[in-house]
């Protein structure tokens, strides 16, 4: 999250709904919609078209209901390929399963003891490999002792709702120099290749230039393949990644880095449909710092080696300096929030679009949110510009973590002070 907005623990009283749908089976899959068919991995599923076993709802107008509730600091759900299950991370260290709408009472993992956890610190993201109903893995991005960012693998053995603790695999490892700006958030792409998001290593105004420095992680979105091995590393590095046959000195370019120039880019994702990558990318702004508190959405199709721009470019405007900054090579935003009348956008959070089968009228609509107002916004993507960006529920829902599907397509809300609740429309 940013440096100017700590995540606050509250208590909300929610209650039950669901939308039910039959599991969705997983096929091979050819590679990603950019072409990339030729670098998947040799094991890559993707999900194939989800069948709904809902009566499909034809309603326009767009809301939410409560899904659960009693949860402590939730900061994302998803669901995993063909499972009707949802997992909800709690940023203490603990990941809870939802089952047939109940939120189970024993946790599927407790990493409070590893986790160092508070303000933007914590258990922040979890995906589930592309062949899940086969080998029951799963990845999670937390922060540890020395501020140490923390990628590892778990097991969950078939028909269990309780991973196994001593199956813990560490990908990657590394400090960071403050305590803020951590991204965390992982997914799988329609590639099949895990991707994982880093913030520009903290304080304020990136005062390392990491974004634009390719031999650190920081600032970045890393692409690797959790099937295979490269040298001494516990993953392997995609032959299409901008810099997969470096050297892999101390000086030179990460072999792991797909784009960078990103600040904080809390939370991503991709169309499902099309693969299409999606990043809310959250500002700094705050006093003695050349713009107001500017937040970004950026939007294309995942490809390699796009530069978003920070810190040369906040958002749309020059930061690093203050005029006449690099702007060449630099991907613009799609949506730019904050600033003179918009007040109160202070940490934008990204979120996905909607590809379920029970809400035939959100199909290809992208949601995203803001932590402190609340507010739940949307816009379909055209190809080059956001469509009908607007506020669709009024007033505010909490102080919103994430914004992001489970394994049968429908959409949630995770909302920091306990509860989830389920975009629907009526």
């Amino acid at each position: 999250m940013s440096s100017r907005t700590a995540l606050h623990l509250a208590t909300a009283v929610l209650a039950l709904a669901a939308c039910n749908k039959s599991n969705a089976k997983v096929d091979a899959g050819p590679g990603d919609a950019t072409g990339d068919a030729t670098d998947a991995p040799a094991d890559a599923y993707v999900p194939d078209a989800f069948v709904p076993t809902c009566t499909p709802n034809t309603g326009t107008t767009i809301t939410t209901v409560p899904f659960v509730n009693g949860l402590t600091q939730p900061v994302m759900i998803t669901g995993a390929p063909g499972d009707a299950r949802q997992f909800i991370i709690e940023q203490t260290g603990t990941v809870r399963v939802v089952k047939a709408g109940a939120l189970l009472p024993t946790p599927m993992l407790d990493l409070d003891a590893l986790v160092k956890s508070g303000g933007e610190q914590g258990l922040l993201g979890i995906a589930f490999h592309p062949k899940w109903l086969e080998n029951g893995l799963f990845y999670l991005a937390h922060t540890g002792a020395n501020n140490d960012h923390v990628f590892v693998e778990y097991h969950v053995p078939m028909g269990s709702d309780v991973a196994d603790p001593a199956s813990r695999r560490e990908l990657l490892r590394f400090a960071d120099p403050f305590a803020n700006h951590n991204g965390g958030m992982i997914e799988f792409g329609n590639d099949g290749y895990l991707y994982l998001a880093l913030g520009d290593g903290g304080s304020g105004g990136d005062p390392g230039n990491r974004a634009q420095n390719d031999a650190v992680f920081f600032g970045k979105l890393l692409r690797i393949d959790v099937n295979t091995r490269t040298g001494a590393k516990q993953y392997g590095i995609p032959a299409t990644n901008p810099f997969a046959t470096s050297a892999d000195g101390a000086a030179d370019p990460r072999p792991e880095i797909w784009n960078k120039g990103l600040r904080n880019p809390f939370r991503f994702s991709f169309d499902r449909m099309n693969g299409n990558l999606y990043i809310g990318d959250v500002g700094q702004g705050g006093t003695g710092f050349p713009n107001p508190n500017l937040e970004e959405l950026d939007v294309a199709a995942n490809a390699p080696a796009i530069n978003w721009g920070w810190p040369d470019l906040e958002a749309d405007r020059c930061f690093k300096p203050t005029s006449g900054c690099a702007t060449a090579g630099r991907t613009p935003p799609v949506i730019v929030r904050g600033g003179p009348g918009q007040a109160g956008w202070t940490s934008i959070i990204g979120g996905q679009v909607y590809r379920g089968p029970c809400y035939p009228n959100l199909d290809g609509k992208y949601f995203y949110g803001e932590y402190a107002t609340g507010q739940l916004w949307s816009f379909t993507w055209n190809g080059t510009t956001a469509v009908g960006d607007a506020q669709v529920v009024a007033g505010s829902l909490g102080n919103i973590t994430a914004i992001h599907d489970d394994g049968l397509g429908q959409l949630y809300v995770v909302l920091h002070g306990g509860s989830v609740r389920r975009i629907v429309t009526q």
